[in-house]
C-alpha cells in the first residue's frame, strides 16, 4: 500500500483509450452504429503492444465501459492475467445525436467538436451535454474511489471519458477538455490520495498522459484525434 507524506492512502488509476477503430467507411460515410465498431487489425496490435508495455505493472481491479471496442482492448492489454474485467456503463463515451451527420454543414464541426465543451449548454454533436457527461464520469469515479478493494486500477475507456478524468484530476474541469488529446490505445496515470479513515479525497496527481508505446514521443502524430476522423470523412463531405 502506498502512503503519502501526510499519511493519506495513495492509489493509482491507469486509464487507457481503446485501440484503433474505423468510424468511417472508404466512401467517407460514418458507420451506422459507432457503438458497435470492433477494433481494426492495427487496434489489436496496439493492444498487444500495450500488454507488453505494462507487463511489469500490477493491477488488482479492471473495469471497461462495456462497448465492444473497450472489451476487446481490455482483453488484449490484460491478456494472461487472472483478472476479471468488470463493466461500468458510466464510462461509455459521450453520446452524439445519431442523425447529426445528415445535416452536417462543415467538417470543422467534427474536427473541433470539443473546443466549446466549457460553454453553457454545450452539447457534443447535438447529443449529450458536456456538463451531464462530466457528471456521469465523476459519479463513476466516486464509486470506484469508494471501493477500497483495489490499489492499482486498470480502466479501459474512451477518448472523451479520459479527457473528463484528466479534467477532474487536474482541477481544470471542462475548461481543458479540448486540450487533453488522446491517441488510440494510450495510457494515462493518476494518483488519488484519500483520508485513511474517512476515505475523503485529499488530492489528485497526474503522473502520465497520452502514453503510446508505438510512438512514445509523438514523432508521427501531428493531427488531433478528431481531426483524423474529419480527414477520413473528406471523401463524402469535401
Amino acid at each position: 500500500m502506498r502512503t503519502a507524506f501526510d499519511g493519506s492512502i495513495r492509489r493509482r488509476i491507469h486509464f487507457f483509450r481503446h485501440g484503433d477503430v474505423s468510424y468511417v467507411d472508404k466512401e467517407g460515410n460514418r458507420v451506422p452504429d459507432s457503438r458497435a465498431v470492433p477494433l481494426t487489425d492495427w487496434g489489436r496490435e496496439q493492444a498487444a503492444l500495450m500488454c507488453d508495455y505494462v507487463k511489469e505493472l500490477s493491477f488488482d481491479k479492471a473495469v471497461c465501459s462495456g462497448l465492444p471496442r473497450t472489451v476487446e482492448t481490455a482483453e488484449g492489454i490484460l491478456k494472461g492475467r487472472d483478472l476479471k474485467i468488470e463493466v461500468m456503463s458510466e464510462f461509455e463515451e459521450i453520446r452524439s445525436d445519431p442523425d447529426r451527420y445528415k445535416n452536417l454543414k462543415s467538417l470543422h464541426d467534427v474536427a473541433y467538436a470539443f473546443e466549446g465543451a466549457h460553454l453553457p449548454g454545450a452539447r457534443y454533436g447535438e447529443g449529450e451535454s458536456f456538463l451531464e457527461f462530466e457528471a456521469r464520469i465523476v459519479t463513476g469515479l466516486m464509486h470506484l474511489v469508494a471501493d477500497k478493494s483495489w490499489q492499482n486500477l486498470a480502466l479501459i475507456a474512451h477518448g472523451g471519458v479520459n479527457r473528463a478524468i484528466l479534467g477532474w484530476a487536474s482541477g481544470a474541469s471542462l475548461g481543458a477538455f479540448h486540450a487533453f488529446d488522446q491517441n488510440t490505445c494510450c495510457l494515462n496515470i493518476v494518483d488519488v490520495d484519500t483520508h485513511p479513515d474517512t476515505g475523503e479525497i485529499r488530492r489528485m496527481t497526474v503522473r502520465g498522459m497520452n502514453i503510446t508505446p508505438y510512438d512514445p514521443v509523438k514523432k508521427n502524430v501531428d493531427k488531433l484525434a478528431l481531426e483524423m476522423i474529419a480527414e477520413r470523412m473528406r471523401a463524402k463531405y469535401g
